[in-house]
């Protein structure tokens, strides 16, 4: 029981202490002007908490199943926390991509059964069809690229200039 309470501080802190020091650089330092640069991004922007947050879960997850030599419920309980991690997210990419294939008009597709094909494509055979299906979405109908619509901010809004 004291491994396992153990195992728990240490995700804590694992976790915290990248969670303090994230939230604190994007309280620090300050957002880039429009009107130096407005498609500039910044590189700690790329990443958000909740992805460094899955990292360090993982990492914490594969060292705790690594480090345990003794086989039993200690060794288990990270690999089965692992996988349950890998399965929701498998879970949630899957839906995305049914829904966006079924918001789909059947005149968006070049043949005549092409939608049918691609759904019993991803009931069927879901882990490589969700690939299948996401590669050729984003080949025929790619995302559009974010952008700050500058025009939506009222006039005579100050604007603090970065030193």
């Amino acid at each position: 029981m004291e491994s396992l309470a153990f195992l728990v501080f240490l995700l804590a802190l694992v976790v915290g202490i990248p969670a303090v020091l994230f939230g604190a650089l994007q309280v620090i330092a300050p957002e880039p002007s429009r009107r130096r640069d407005p498609d500039h991004e910044r590189r700690f922007g790329q990443f958000t908490m909740g992805q460094i947050l899955v990292v360090v879960v993982v990492l914490a997850l594969v060292f705790a199943s690594a480090t345990t030599g003794a086989p039993g419920f200690e060794r288990i309980l990270p690999i089965f926390l692992l996988s349950l991690m890998v399965l929701t997210w498998f879970c949630r990419a899957w839906r995305h991509e049914f829904v966006l294939l079924m918001e789909k008009g059947d005149g968006d597709f070049p043949g005549r059964s092409d939608k049918l094909i691609w759904v019993l494509l991803l009931l069927l055979l879901a882990p490589i069809g969700v690939c299948f299906f996401r590669s050729y979405r984003l080949a025929h109908w790619p995302e559009p690229k974010p952008h700050a619509d500058f025009d939506a901010i009222p006039t005579g809004t100050r604007v603090p200039e970065l030193s």
